[in-house]
C-alpha cells in the first residue's frame, strides 16, 4: 500500500496486491467514498511490446496480429478488455482508473508507443496511464527526450513508477532526470517511490505514493529475484531515521550507532522513544511502517501549505540540507565513517552535485 499526496492538499491511498479490488471497495463504503483511493494493477511481471503493452488477462503471441488487422497495435477488442479492466476498479471506487501496464524496459521506444497509442482513447477524466519505466530511462538523455516527446500532448494524467533492482536513483544524474521528466510533461505524477516522492512534489508533481514498505517503493523488474533473507529471519523491518531522512533496516541502524547514545524519535508513534528498539518480527515492521508514515508526513505537509514553485521547492532543499549536515556529523562520530555512506540522492535534493 502507498499513502498519496495531492496538489489539491487531499490524501489518500493506492491498494496493491491479490485483495486490492475487493479491499477498495469495502474502504469506500466505510469512508462513504471520502477519501481518495487507487489501485496499483500490479501488472509489471512482464515486460510491454508492440503486441502486448497491457496485461489484460489473455496474451496474444509476438507477430500474431490483431482482430483488426495486423498494423493494428491495439485493436478493439484489447481496448475493450482494458476498459472492462479499468471499469473494475471504478466501480469500487477509485478515484481514476490505472491502466495495467505491464513493465517498460529501458530503451524500448516501441513499447512506450504502443503503451502511449492504446491510451489515447480512453477517458482522461477518468483513467491514468500508469508507467512503470526502468531506470535506465534515465540514464540516456536521447530515450528521455523520446519519452517526454512521446507523452506530451497527451491528456490523461501519467503516473510513473520507476524500476530497479535497488534504489532506482542511485546512479550519477538520477535524480536531475527525473527532475526533468516531471518538469517536462504536463500532469505527471510518481507512484511506488519513497522520499523521491516529497522531491517530485516539490518540484511540480500532480500527486506522488509513498510505499509503505520497501517492496512498495519501487518496482523491481521481471525475472529480478527478491533478496533471500538471512537464516531465521521471516521479515524484515525498515526504518526512516528522521535526522538522516533516510531508510535502515534494524540491524543495521544499531550496527551505526554502536556505543553512540541511542537516537530518539518524536513522531506520533514513537514519543520518544529509541530508534534502535525496532527487531526483524512482524509486530516491530508493522510499527516501523506506521513511524516511517508519522515521520515523512510532517514534512509533506509542510510542501502542501507552501506555494507551489520556488517556495515550495526551497523548503524542501532546506530539509535536505539538514539532513546532509546530520548525516556528515554523524559520520564524524563513528569509528568507521564509510560504514555510513552519503546517499546521492540526498546530496543532489539539497542542491549538491549528484
Amino acid at each position: 500500500m502507498g499513502t498519496v499526496l495531492a496538489a489539491d492538499a487531499h490524501d489518500g491511498v493506492v491498494l496493491c496486491g491479490a485483495a486490492a479490488l475487493p479491499t477498495a471497495g469495502i474502504l469506500h463504503r466505510r469512508t462513504q467514498g471520502g477519501r481518495l483511493q487507487l489501485v496499483d494493477p500490479d501488472t509489471y511481471g512482464g515486460n510491454a511490446t508492440t503486441e502486448q503493452p497491457y496485461q489484460l488477462g489473455r496474451d496474444r503471441g509476438p507477430g500474431q496480429e490483431s482482430l483488426f488487422g495486423q498494423d493494428s497495435l491495439f485493436g478493439e477488442d484489447e481496448l475493450s478488455l482494458l476498459r472492462t479492466t479499468l471499469n473494475a476498479q471504478l466501480h469500487r471506487g477509485t478515484v481514476a482508473g490505472l491502466t495495467p501496464t505491464r513493465y517498460i524496459a529501458g530503451g524500448d521506444r516501441d513499447a512506450v508507443s504502443a503503451v502511449v497509442e492504446g491510451a489515447r482513447d480512453l477517458d482522461p477524466d477518468r483513467n491514468i496511464l500508469t508507467l512503470p519505466l526502468d531506470y535506465k530511462w534515465l540514464r540516456v538523455p536521447d530515450d528521455l527526450d523520446h519519452l517526454i516527446t512521446a507523452l506530451t500532448g497527451l491528456p490523461h494524467v501519467k503516473a510513473v513508477a520507476l524500476g530497479a533492482a535497488m534504489n532506482p536513483l542511485t546512479t550519477r544524474g538520477a535524480v536531475a532526470a527525473l527532475r526533468h521528466l516531471i518538469k517536462s510533461v504536463d500532469r505527471i505524477a510518481l507512484i511506488r517511490t519513497d522520499l523521491a516522492g516529497l522531491d517530485a512534489y516539490a518540484h511540480g508533481a500532480l500527486f506522488v505514493s509513498i510505499g509503505m514498505q520497501t517492496s512498495m517503493r519501487h518496482v523491481s523488474p521481471p525475472g529480478s529475484v527478491p533478496p533471500r533473507l538471512p537464516e531465521g529471519r521471516n521479515v524484515t523491518t525498515v526504518v526512516l531515521h528522521p535526522q538522516l531522512m533516510d531508510y535502515f533496516k534494524a540491524d543495521r541502524l544499531r550496527e551505526h550507532y554502536g556505543r553512540l547514545p541511542s537516537p530518539l524519535c518524536h513522531c506520533a508513534v514513537c514519543h520518544g522513544r529509541s530508534l534502535l528498539r525496532f527487531e526483524h518480527c512482524a509486530s516491530d515492521r508493522e510499527e516501523a511502517n506506521r513511524h516511517n508514515i508519522a515521520t515523512w508526513w510532517p514534512w509533506a505537509d509542510e510542501l502542501q501549505r507552501t506555494a507551489p514553485g520556488a517556495a515550495r521547492r526551497n523548503a524542501w532543499q532546506q530539509l535536505c540540507r539538514d539532513a546532509l549536515v546530520a548525516v556528515q556529523d554523524l559520520r564524524e562520530e563513528l569509528a568507521n565513517p564509510g560504514a555510513l555512506e552519503t546517499p546521492r540522492w540526498l546530496t543532489a535534493w539539497a542542491g549538491e552535485s549528484a
